[in-house]
């Protein structure tokens, strides 16, 4: 009898793994920095797995940017009936302290943004992430930046928080000049950008010193802004656009308004890191009142004997704190207004020099608006001192006395607060 040859094949199950979503470069941290990976044959054993990311981060000083390895542990989402496994994870906790406020560095590049990069699953190296995902600070507040995104004409790119008014972002002079750079997400469906300001059309332009770039993130740039009135970058004129280039359409043009301060008795000038992790700068006109609070007395005894007891009193503490009135204020500065309310880095510009503050107000309003409104804004200094410096810097009175008034006797005459007067007011 023969015997039948059965050819037995053992199936080896085929291990395969597959990023299924990564970050968009860039990212914004505050929107996710999201990652899936799939699991499929030997790879899905429904196991938790560790996952290695380098991270791309500026050092404390925010000067130097450095490489480190983080290892997080994923437990596995079992997908269609246990077909294979999903990992996911969101990266978010962990880059949002790496990054800050944008700044342009002494290499004329922006610094601010962190960068992460899938290297590893269970200590084996993988090449699914070939690239770093650059991660921006903050929200893109529904800003994309992809090959497929045109943006509307009622949009813009400039990474600020205040609201779009009639076609264009309306600033005061004052509040870009202390800006300095005005940041701007620029999309892969535009093939090139240019700036222009009243005093020159772009023929005459040398963008390569006065926009900045990330080396490696075209996407992200910073516009120079300068007080030197024969400059194409100047906020001297009434207008300042950004001209975004389509290949085939022509040139998209997203316009600044820039308005002359207003003439007030006060002016007060607040810088916040906004919610899209650029610096944005809001002018308010209204009073200022200095409403600080000292501390109650600390009382020590300083001798003691049968008969009495010597008590004396530790200088107290002084918790500087204002009261600032905005000043009436269009929805779109309210916008603006309630972005810097939120803000985890707010500062107040006293004399030439900002101070790190922190800010609240009630900014309850009309959700349609018919009027401008003012709010009150509590203003508290941050780093407090326990002994107040008086103010000692004196003017002296010239020692040529003839361009001041003077009554019959040869009297100086002062105003109200002992200054003199010139004779030609």
């Amino acid at each position: 009898m023969a015997k039948k040859l059965y050819l037995c094949t053992k199936i080896k199950t085929i291990m395969a793994q597959v990023l299924s979503i990564k970050p968009n470069n860039p990212c914004f941290v505050a929107d996710g920095v999201k990652y899936e990976i799939v699991l499929t044959g030997n790879d899905a054993t429904h196991q938790p797995h560790v996952l290695t990311f380098n991270l791309y981060v500026l050092n404390t000083d925010q000067t130097t940017y450095e490489t480190t390895s983080v290892d997080l542990v994923s437990y596995p989402v079992i997908v269609a009936h246990g077909a294979w496994d999903s990992l996911e994870i969101d990266l978010s906790d962990i880059i949002k302290p790496n990054t800050y406020r944008y700044r342009k560095s002494a290499s004329s590049t922006i610094y601010g943004l962190a960068a992460v990069r899938l290297t590893k699953i269970d200590g084996n190296d993988v090449n699914l992430d070939a690239n770093y995902n650059w991660c921006l600070p903050g929200t893109s507040s529904g800003l994309k930046t992809t090959a497929s995104d045109v943006l509307p004409d009622t949009e813009h790119p400039f990474l600020v928080a205040r609201g779009n008014e009639q076609g264009s972002l309306h600033f005061y002079r004052s509040e870009l000049k202390e800006m300095e750079y005005i940041y701007a997400i620029i999309s892969t469906a535009y093939a090139d950008y240019a700036i222009e300001t009243d005093n020159h059309d772009r023929d005459d332009q040398d963008l390569s010193d006065k926009i900045i770039a990330n080396p490696t993130l075209y996407n992200l740039i910073g516009i120079w802004l300068c007080d030197d009135n024969q400059s194409q970058y100047a906020i001297y004129g009434d207008a300042n656009a950004l001209f975004l280039l389509m290949e085939n359409y022509g040139w998209h043009r997203k316009a600044i308004a820039i308005e002359d301060d207003p003439i007030t008795d006060e002016t007060h000038l607040i810088r916040w890191t906004n919610s899209m992790g650029a610096p944005e700068v809001l002018l308010l006109t209204g009073e200022m009142q200095d409403v600080s609070e000292i501390s109650e007395p600390n009382i020590y005894i300083a001798a003691q004997d049968l008969r009495s007891t010597i008590r004396r009193q530790q200088r107290n503490t002084v918790t500087t704190k204002y009261t600032l009135q905005t000043g009436y204020l269009t929805p779109a500065r309210i916008i603006a207004l309630r972005d810097m309310l939120s803000s985890e880095e707010v500062e107040l510009k006293i004399g030439d020099e900002w101070i790190s503050v922190s800010v609240t107000a009630d900014a309850k309003h009309a959700v349609h608006q018919r009027e401008p409104e003012t709010f009150e804004l509590t203003i508290e200094v941050l780093e407090q001192t326990r002994y107040h410096k008086p103010n000692r810097t004196v003017y002296p009175i010239p020692g040529e006395r003839s361009a001041l008034l003077q009554d019959n006797s040869g009297n100086l005459i002062l105003d109200n607060n002992s200054n003199t007067i010139q004779e030609n007011g």
